[in-house]
């Protein structure tokens, strides 16, 4: 739903980043195998490697249907960077199927 500004009302854009959050929360624990680190924790302080992130993109990818490289992850480290990640990435996308990372 828009706003007379032709903009997301506020309460989606919350709505919707909680909703990555939990898609990043999920991934996070299930390739880590545990969930009790919060969302500024980062990946590598919750016990990840570089060979647990290429299973935590391939996570992400499947609960999202958003692909997302290394290095993007490298330089947003914790769930909550992640899932702003994701939606920045979601809003770029627009009508190109095949963009996978934000430059």
């Amino acid at each position: 739903m828009e706003n007379s500004t032709g903009s997301p009302h506020i309460d989606d854009r919350v709505q919707e980043n909680s909703d990555l959050i939990e898609v990043v929360r999920s991934a996070w624990r299930g390739t880590l195998g545990y969930d009790t680190f919060n969302d500024d924790t980062t990946f590598f302080d919750a016990g990840g490697d570089s060979f647990v992130l290429i299973s935590l993109i391939a996570k992400i990818k499947k609960s999202s249907g958003l692909t997302l490289r290394a290095v993007d992850l490298l330089r947003s480290p914790t769930i909550r960077s992640q899932a702003a990640l994701l939606n920045q990435l979601r809003d770029n996308k627009g009508d190109d199927p095949e963009k996978t990372a934000i430059n």
